[in-house]
């Protein structure tokens, strides 16, 4: 069902890319310009023939020449519509930018005033789609250009700049993204349409994801509740989603799936906020987030389980964080199934991700690494760039620890074996001399209970060895074990006292722009295994270390220096962000850095 309702909607916006000039010119329909003017019987043919670029491409294509043979469409229009059926229907994404490329390439658009911006307005989503996020800017700033100031255009201008603070944020350009949602947020306030609503719904996630990056959950809840109070007006009023009878009947069914759609993903992403808020160690009432998290999971319970495959990753997530190991296999099923069918997504790197998250969890490393290099072939396939890097380096990871493990387990195969060997030579050894010492009795003719006694005594001592082989098998084996842990800890506890060296020698908290990869550089190791080291030894994130370095730093600047500025002592312990150091200041110390100088003065007096 959320397929269908994907593809509807898609279909929707692909039917909008060229029946907007018919509705933008109300008084003469000549939203195709003076040349070309459209009626509403050609606007039909046109609508008609568009149908079947989905069903039956050639068709599609064949009928576009026929209206361009009648003088029913514009030669560049005619064009256009070419390359929109080549997207759609023959699924040639490369074909449809050369065309829209041809047409911007030419620049001639004659009186048809709506057609460069509708160019503009496809190749940037071809190309948003394809993850060229350049190309992308490039068309769509054009779009915007010739948008900017005309009010039949202003939807179309918001759509595209909601376009370009995508591309920003996924360039990593998160400021100049951050300043593009604004306005786009300013233009959306004043359009109460149907397509603004969604455009507003769209923008509200852009933001999220940013929040998301920043870490700022709190942003995040609060976000998902607007949108959560937009969508809970899809079931009041119908009418309010949209009015048009093709799209819905009288009693609102139309807006059920789709209020249901937008409900899933806000009700995960609250979710998914409160548990990373507790695992990150930046909850305030751990109990209450957690119980927020099971809230939020137990409302996707009321919402049609169609609309949860596409977010099947996300509650596998929270499942697996609230322990809850039934519901976590039937919801893995659904997901295996789902992936079954369409395995090049996002979403199934994620899932593979998470896989392999939970085998390595049990020590078994080679599931995990196989779970991860099945997603490094649907990165590549997806030109998902971002997770190469990160896939890489964990199977590296895992791989060292595989090899470490294995190496461990032959030394102590090596070692069982041959406490076997000594133990079944002892054995033999005691059974022989058993044997001679009966049969030298037999041969003697000595007395039978003589002959038990004495058979029973080496018994009895055969069993006594046999025992105490094993208990020194057994120890012997808790010892190799404790050993194997001990190098472990000593490794970790040496790749820390470098990080220190480094840290108080070079001073280098005292850089601004210090990151963990310039740390990493400068001891010359990776970013996962510093992390981890430090979040092992301290139980603090790379951030929260570094921050009491500074602190302790600017705590004693301060006790000398009770009458210079704050911001200049704040500079001088590699602080360049007033907000970042006032909030590390205040939950290290829990209070403000004045707060503290001025209790520093009182206990001087």
């Amino acid at each position: 069902m959320f397929r269908q309702l994907s593809y509807f909607f898609y279909t929707l916006t692909l039917i909008a890319l060229f029946c907007r000039c018919g509705s933008r010119d109300e008084q003469g329909l000549e939203g195709y310009g003076m040349e070309y003017p459209i009626s509403k019987d050609n606007f039909d043919v046109v609508d008609s023939c568009m149908s079947y670029m989905s069903s039956n491409p050639s068709k599609a294509h064949h009928m576009l020449d026929s209206l361009l043979a009648a003088k029913i469409i514009s030669p560049k229009r005619c064009e256009y519509l070419h390359a929109i059926v080549v997207l759609n229907g023959d699924n040639n994404a490369d074909s449809a930018l050369c065309i829209c490329n041809r047409l911007l390439d030419d620049g001639t658009f004659g009186d048809d005033q709506f057609l460069e911006e509708e160019i503009c307005d496809l190749a940037s989503n071809i190309t948003a789609s394809r993850n060229r996020y350049i190309e992308t800017l490039r068309y769509a700033n054009r779009g915007i250009a010739i948008c900017h100031g005309h009010e039949q255009m202003r939807g179309d201008e918001t759509a595209m700049m909601l376009r370009v603070g995508m591309a920003e944020q996924m360039m990593g350009r998160t400021k100049q993204a951050e300043e593009t949602y604004q306005k786009v947020h300013l233009l959306l306030s004043e359009d109460s349409s149907f397509s603004g609503l969604i455009s507003l719904i769209s923008l509200n996630k852009k933001q999220m994801e940013l929040y998301f990056e920043r870490q700022d959950y709190d942003k995040v809840i609060a976000t998902s509740h607007d949108v959560l109070a937009l969508v809970n007006r899809f079931d009041r009023d119908p009418s309010f989603v949209d009015p048009r009878p093709e799209t819905m009947n009288a009693s609102g069914e139309g807006t059920h799936g789709f209020a249901d759609f937008y409900r899933c993903q806000m009700y995960i992403r609250i979710a998914t906020a409160y548990r990373q808020k507790v695992q990150k160690s930046m909850s305030q009432n751990t109990v209450a987030d957690t119980d927020s998290v099971a809230c939020y999971i137990d409302l996707l319970s009321h919402i049609d389980q169609s609309q949860l495959l596409e977010n099947q990753v996300n509650v596998l997530h929270e499942l697996s964080f609230l322990g809850r190991k039934a519901e976590f296999d039937e919801a893995k099923k659904a997901a295996e199934l789902f992936y079954q069918n369409d395995s090049l997504v996002g979403g199934y790197v994620d899932y593979l991700s998470l896989l392999s998250e939970d085998a390595v969890r049990t020590g078994n490393y080679k599931l995990g690494n196989e779970y991860l290099r099945r997603a490094l072939v649907v990165s590549d396939s997806i030109r998902r760039q971002d997770m190469l890097r990160t896939l890489s380096e964990q199977i590296s990871i895992n791989m060292v620890q595989e090899h470490e493990l294995a190496r461990q387990d032959a030394e102590n195969e090596v070692s069982h074996q041959r406490l076997v060997i000594i133990s079944l030579s002892i054995l033999l050894v005691i059974i022989v001399a058993a044997a001679v010492v009966i049969i030298r009795l037999v041969r003697s003719n000595r007395k039978n209970e003589q002959i038990i006694e004495t058979a029973q005594q080496v018994i009895d001592a055969t069993q006594q060895d046999l025992n105490e082989t094993k208990e020194e098998v057994l120890e012997l084996t808790q010892k190799l074990e404790e050993s194997r842990n001990e190098r472990l800890l000593q490794n970790t506890q040496a790749l820390y006292e470098r990080i220190k060296t480094a840290m108080d020698e070079h001073k280098l908290y005292l850089n601004a722009d210090l990151d963990i990869k310039l740390l990493a550089e400068e001891i010359g190791s990776s970013r996962t295994i510093i992390s981890v080291c430090i979040n092992s030894l301290t139980g603090k994130t790379f951030r929260q270390w570094l921050s009491e370095y500074r602190l302790s730093l600017f705590v004693e600047l301060l006790k000398n220096h009770l009458d210079d500025p704050i911001e200049d002592l704040m500079r001088q312990c590699g602080y360049k962000d007033q907000s970042t150091f006032r909030r590390q200041f205040k939950a290290m110390y829990g209070m403000t850095a004045g707060e503290y100088r001025k209790k520093l003065g009182e206990v001087s007096r």
